[in-house]
């Protein structure tokens, strides 16, 4: 009985790396970083819609509800690298779970939100955006 205790002990510990969410919770300044440095990537905004045609990260792509966020990636490769950020980073986390449940291998999560963002004064789009 014993040695199936320590079976079973050494599976879990063994697979716990492997059930770690991918993604990666960063500053706002090394997520500036590194979207400067992924200029292709895909930076994706899961706030309203309504505080998204306010303001916005550069080149993000809304996605305030789940489904839009699957429709959204649908056609993005597995180890492309995501970038994902709310306002206060309340949504942010579920959205990250929600790309790691989906094979997603590298999203980045901006700490602290937009909040955070603006106390860095790093560059937002206020254009109006009117869809």
């Amino acid at each position: 009985m014993k040695a199936l205790y320590f079976i079973l002990g050494f599976l879990i510990l063994h697979n716990l790396p492997s059930m770690a969410q991918n993604s990666k919770r960063v500053s706002a300044k090394l997520f500036y970083s590194l979207t400067q440095k992924h200029p292709n990537s895909l930076i994706i905004d899961v706030r309203p819609s309504k505080k998204f045609s306010q303001y916005r990260i550069h080149n993000a792509a809304p996605a305030p509800e789940k489904e839009d966020l699957k429709e959204l990636v649908i056609l993005v490769p597995k180890n492309d690298t995501l970038f994902v950020y709310c306002e206060k980073d309340i949504r942010t986390k579920p959205a990250a779970e929600l790309l790691d449940s989906l094979g997603y291998t590298n999203v980045f999560e901006l700490k602290g939100g937009l909040i955070s963002w603006r106390r860095n004064g790093l560059p937002l789009d206020e254009e109006v955006f009117d869809h």
